[in-house]
């Protein structure tokens, strides 16, 4: 007959049911204490300079002058729309260009970054402690979000990777380069930061649809069991199936067919009988562990590789040497043979220079 594990602990019966997966969980709690105790402590600013139609700038220009101001003005789009910046460094008033385009876009890359390590952080962690706790139905949301998430993550960080690679193979004058710079990554910042999916939104700014993210992921890591977590979990999400068999047992049936019966119980059930205990299968626990680590390696490699681009375009471009403002990463290139400010290469052996290929994002099977 079926037997909660009450007396055994809940610790020891979650290790038993974990059994071979236990080390593999290590490894992604590694990882998050890795991008944790990088970022816990940070704070940073981003900055967008906005569009202005030219008959607004020209008064703004005087009383900016009159006020001791330092401003730098571009013109877009054959002279009628003005882009602005506060705070450019005298590189940057000198370079009016490079001034209001490239620090606005790292600032804005930097704090894309922290988003989703930090929300990686946050959904990781919940997972683990919801799986070591045996809290399901917690496990079952956090877990579900974590796919969401991890989707969204390797979405916009291809799509991040694709449009530097292309600015980046611009070798010839600055504007031109500044230029391509707006033109390949604003579109791709703008829909990232103000996407979103309420009701309220802007139709311009509509947030890709979440299971756009989980079929790409199944897609791109080969891994098409995310789609079966994914439904299994959306499932037991909500007040449905899936939640329901969350604490109960696998199906009994009599040997007729005649009755059908499930127990159920808040702590962990197996069956115990002629010297032999089997366990359940325990659908609502599995799959958000299987999904933990499979979205925990893809995260930490993905989080490696898309700050590689957030330092290789803030390097290339020089983006911190022409503002005043401080922000997290705000990296100066060297030219010698000491460290590069990435951590990642000898200055000279680093490849942030205009032309050279920018980093990649290297997907992993989950």
């Amino acid at each position: 007959m079926p037997y909660a594990d009450r007396g055994t602990g809940l610790t020891n019966a979650v290790e038993q049911i974990l059994g071979s997966r236990r080390d593999a969980l290590l490894e992604v709690k590694e990882a998050v204490w890795r991008f944790d105790d990088l970022t816990r402590g940070v704070s940073t600013v981003e900055f967008l300079p906005m569009p202005m139609k030219l008959n607004r700038v020209a008064k703004w220009r005087e009383s900016a002058l009159q006020r001791g101001e330092d401003w730098a003005f571009v013109e877009m789009d054959g002279g009628t729309r003005v882009l602005a910046i506060d705070e450019p460094s005298p590189r940057g008033l000198a370079e009016p260009i490079a001034a209001v385009m490239f620090p606005a876009v790292h600032s804005r890359l930097v704090s894309w970054w922290l988003f989703h390590a930090w929300r990686s952080v946050d959904l990781l962690t919940d997972t683990l402690l919801s799986v070591e706790g045996w809290r399901l139905y917690s496990a079952a949301v956090s877990s579900r979000s974590l796919i969401e998430h991890t989707g969204c993550l390797l979405y916009e960080a291809k799509k991040f990777a694709a449009a530097w690679a292309a600015a980046k193979t611009v070798d010839s004058d600055a504007k031109a380069r500044a230029q391509t710079v707006y033109r390949e990554l604003a579109p791709v910042l703008n829909q990232a930061g103000f996407g979103s999916r309420m009701k309220s939104a802007n139709e311009a700014f509509k947030a890709t649809n979440v299971q756009t993210y989980v079929d790409k992921l199944a897609k791109d890591t080969g891994n098409h069991r995310f789609l079966d977590w994914y439904d299994w979990l959306s499932d037991a999400a909500h007040p449905a199936l899936g939640a329901r068999l969350a604490f109960a047992s696998d199906a009994l049936v009599h040997e007729h067919g005649a009755v059908l019966q499930r127990y159920h119980a808040r702590s962990p059930m197996h069956l115990r009988g002629n010297g032999v205990v089997q366990d359940f299968e325990h659908p609502i626990f599995q799959k958000p562990v299987d999904a933990l680590i499979a979205c925990g390696t893809i995260i930490e490699n993905l989080l490696e590789s898309s700050l590689e681009i957030v330092d290789d375009f803030g390097l290339t471009t020089q983006a911190a040497t022409y503002t005043r403002r401080s922000y997290w990463r705000n990296f100066v290139s060297v030219e010698t043979s000491a460290a590069c400010p990435c951590g990642r290469e000898p200055g000279e052996r680093c490849e942030h220079r205009w032309g050279k290929p920018a980093p990649e994002i290297r997907v992993l099977a989950g």
